[in-house]
């Protein structure tokens, strides 16, 4: 059973097995499905983790029509999602000279990993892709709050 930390709380029992890593994925246009699940493969096997504890994979959303990233996550059996535009202009460990001059933001799979919580692997690259995890970002108490704010009729 897979114990999650998030936020500096004990990890409560309801949410222990769910999926919680988040694959940030960038790719050149050519890049086939194989070659991007090796290098998701080789992530996970960094950070010691199983496919399974996948909870979706994001990109940019310039790429979400990217046939070898959309058939990697159909493989995988999650989504391929796109993260905020916003996120993109945030800073990363790895920025691209590349990615800069071609996107006008620093990153693509950092960026994307990032924006849904804290990294665990920054990012790591093929010949056409490049691959890093977070960990889902999970607050009971603001889902909690959020909750009770959008369903309460008490005023100030």
């Amino acid at each position: 059973m897979m114990r999650i930390w998030t936020s500096g709380l004990a990890p409560t029992l309801e949410h222990q097995d769910r999926p919680v890593i988040v694959v940030g994925l960038g790719a050149r246009r050519d890049t086939g499905a194989d070659e991007i699940l090796a290098l998701i493969e080789t992530a996970l096997a960094r950070q010691g983790l199983a496919a399974r504890s996948i909870a979706f994979c994001v990109t940019h959303p310039d790429k979400l029509d990217h046939p070898g990233l959309f058939a990697a996550a159909v493989r995988l059996g999650v989504e391929l999602r796109a993260a905020d535009p916003v996120e993109f202009s945030r800073p990363v460990p790895n920025p691209s000279t590349r990615v800069t001059r071609l996107f006008g933001v620093p990153a693509i799979a950092e960026a994307a990993a990032q924006s849904f919580g804290p990294l665990l692997l920054e990012k790591i690259a093929s010949a056409g892709a490049t691959c890093a995890l977070s960990r889902l970002a999970y607050s009971p108490s603001a889902a909690t709050t959020a909750s009770t704010l959008a369903t309460s009729s008490a005023g100030p």
